[in-house]
């Protein structure tokens, strides 16, 4: 059975993509090809991720015209990475430990997936109930992680819930924005002229389609705990953590590490020193010293 890690990033996490590879091999350097997709890498980056060791680099091609928007090349690369088993991690995670826990329960019941700790009816537009014939009694149901996943491709799983929600991310069904989120979300990959306005608190692209077909395909299902798989506020959530979703605001600790050529180690330090004065800006701000003595003037 081959077993491949996938991940992809453009610019804007072009960093925490080889933060990840670097994670990957330091921790959990258990599978048989990892595969980076380039989404539109700066030179640097590209240069990086390069210089890390074992690591196939692929591009996806235009295969909709909103192939950008709504998360609809994650789908693609789901259903056409060749692969037997396929774990998904999104480029704004580092792997702590090892994933063969996560691993041997996708050999034993065809998936793995992680909760959200939030409600799947926050983020499904009140059409999509009857669209989908989903039914309203499961919108309390705990909401899966579209950034952390994996399959086995022959099982049920990857017909009834990866098929589809590549299926339903063809159709569009993924683009657009909830209403109050559309000004600062609609930016980058997913920038659209005229994207459709969801009807819900929350709308999240291919995570909201992927929750349908999940609760939809899946007789009692099992979702692996937030802190233990996917803690986002620190590295040390879980006694046991094994994967820490940072997003953008983790320091990137395997970035220098993962290239393989001196050169490509000392280009990953400066990139991660950048980041770190980046993330840290208003420590070098002059307004920022200026703001806490009127504060202390004030107190005195």
């Amino acid at each position: 059975m081959k077993t491949v890690l996938a991940t992809a990033a453009d610019a804007r996490y072009g960093y925490q993509l080889v933060n990840l590879l670097g994670s990957v091999r330091a921790n959990s350097d258990v599978f048989d090809e990892v595969i980076a997709f380039d989404l539109g890498l700066d030179p640097r980056q590209r240069r990086l991720l390069a210089d890390v060791p074992g690591t196939t680099i692929l591009t996806v091609p235009p295969f909709v015209p909103h192939w950008r928007q709504g998360r609809t090349w994650k789908t693609w690369i789901w259903t056409h990475t060749n692969a037997d088993l396929l774990f998904w991690l999104d480029a704004g995670t580092t792997v702590l430990r090892s994933l063969d826990d996560a691993l041997d329960q996708v050999r034993d019941r065809g998936y793995f997936v992680v909760s959200q700790g939030h409600p799947i009816g926050d983020s499904i537009p009140s059409d999509y109930y009857a669209l989908y014939d989903f039914p309203r009694e499961l919108a309390g149901r705990d909401s899966i992680a579209a950034g952390i996943l994996a399959f086995d491709v022959h099982s049920s799983f990857y017909e009834r819930v990866i098929v589809r929600t590549h299926e339903d991310a063809i159709a569009g069904l993924s683009t657009g924005f909830s209403a109050d989120e559309l000004p600062g979300r609609n930016a980058g990959l997913d920038l659209a002229d005229a994207p459709p306005v969801r009807d819900c608190r929350h709308f999240r692209w291919d995570q909201t389609i992927l929750n349908l077909r999940f609760y939809l395909g899946v007789a009692d299902p099992v979702v692996a705990d937030l802190d233990e798989y996917a803690g986002w506020q620190s590295s040390h959530e879980h006694p046991r953590q094994v994967i820490w979703s940072h997003r953008r605001t983790g320091d990137l600790p395997y970035l220098s590490r993962a290239p393989r050529s001196p050169a490509g180690r000392a280009l990953g330090l400066l990139a991660r020193m950048q980041w770190w004065r980046k993330r840290h800006e208003r420590w070098f701000a002059r307004a920022t010293y200026e703001l806490k003595a009127r504060r202390i003037m004030r107190r005195s």
